[in-house]
């Protein structure tokens, strides 16, 4: 019984991992863990975020886990993903008192995901080569509700924000399939409120 649930979980593994991708996951964990250990193995980040922020104190907005805004890889401008990422999900918050959103106080942010065919100027790092700055192209992560044509889930470049469901924006090419993650709704930068 035993060797056959090893052997399962082995095929398991061998279909879904290459040697290759296996090799690269363990030197990304071995890098996290020789830069933060600690952080690492007691917090929910990931080792290439710890890759992406190290340099930084680790109670900086880069090395928090979240993705940047796409205002503070642009011009500043909160009006679209970088010409080599799509929409590839949106998820929302609601909150209570005088802010960007006012007044329904639901907040809808959606990923900029990596085109799979491009690729991410500089790779993993803070937005704009600042701590003060969440990271870009470091979390591999996709909600799915949009632009479901485009296979794969791949980095997201950066995060925009609206005050509509992106179910209601055409260009979008969103479903309305809801997710909710609370805790957003205190992640700001100056560039939104332009």
């Amino acid at each position: 019984m035993r060797s056959g649930l090893a052997d399962r979980a082995a095929s398991i593994v061998r279909g879904t991992l290459s040697r290759r991708s296996l090799l690269a996951r363990a030197a990304v964990a071995a890098s996290a863990l020789s830069i933060a250990p600690i952080r690492y193995l007691t917090r929910p980040v990931s080792a290439t975020v710890l890759i992406g922020c190290s340099g930084c104190p680790s109670n900086s907005f880069c090395c928090d886990g979240w993705t940047a805004f796409c205002c503070q890889l642009t011009d500043g401008t909160n009006d679209g993903c970088p010409d080599y990422a799509y929409v590839g999900g949106w998820w929302k918050c609601t909150y209570s008192g005088s802010s960007l959103c006012n007044p329904t106080n639901v907040r809808y942010y959606l990923d900029c995901n990596r085109l799979p065919s491009q690729s991410c100027p500089n790779g993993c790092h803070c937005a704009g080569q600042k701590c003060n700055h969440r990271s870009t192209c470091c979390n591999v992560f996709r909600y799915g509700q949009c632009n479901t044509q485009i296979s794969g889930t791949t980095q997201i470049a950066c995060r925009l924000v609206t005050c509509v469901s992106p179910c209601t924006i055409d260009c979008l090419n969103c479903n309305c399939t809801s997710a909710v993650e609370q805790v957003t709704c205190t992640h700001n930068n100056s560039c939104l409120d332009a």
